[in-house]
């Protein structure tokens, strides 16, 4: 007898189609990368901000708790996840191991970049889905706490707003916002 991945891996999918789909399947996506950022942050920090581990396993911990919601959400909905799915862990890994080398400003400059967009995207997906979908709408407003909190913590964290940490949060913001842009249409 299949177990329930197994059963989910044969049943036929579909692409998105509606804008509410799609910010459910961005969302999925985003968590992928979110996972992964803090994976690799952790594992980089053992060697530049052990004191940050408990943080970021905690963090990473709320993150996979949040892409199995959007993938409940999917699999319940018959949905593709995005095709951008493996690219973004990969691109979070990255990330998140490269900011970790570099120290305890740049992993707060990269939670707080990441977060600060994913927080103004959550709020117009609240707005937007409120009257358009409530089961998204309950899947997306799971989660807002989380990240606020993950947003919160990284802001205080910032100690330095200096040239590197400045460099950080641009890039991550503008390289969060593409991810998010690319997954949308």
């Amino acid at each position: 007898m299949p177990n329930e991945k197994q059963a989910n891996m044969t049943k036929k999918t579909r692409k998105a189609q509606t804008i509410s789909e799609k910010m459910i399947k961005v969302d999925h996506t985003g968590e992928n990368g979110a996972v992964n950022i803090y994976r690799a942050q952790y594992l980089a920090a053992s060697l530049r901000a052990p004191q940050l581990k408990p943080q970021l396993r905690h963090f990473q911990q709320h993150e996979e708790e949040h892409r199995e919601i959007f993938r409940q959400y999917l699999d319940k909905n018959g949905l593709r996840r995005c095709m951008s799915y493996h690219l973004s862990g990969i691109g979070g890994f990255a990330l998140g191991f490269t900011t970790g080398l570099i120290g305890p400003n740049a992993i707060a400059a990269t939670t707080y970049a990441v977060e600060n967009v994913v927080l103004e995207h959550l709020e117009h997906q609240i707005e937007f889905l409120k009257d358009d979908n409530t089961e998204a709408f309950t899947a997306v407003s799971m989660i807002y706490e989380d990240e606020k909190s993950h947003h919160d913590t990284a802001k205080a964290q910032l100690s330095q707003q200096t040239w590197m940490a400045r460099i950080i949060v641009k890039l991550v913001k503008l390289s969060t916002e593409a991810v998010i842009a690319f997954g949308m249409r």
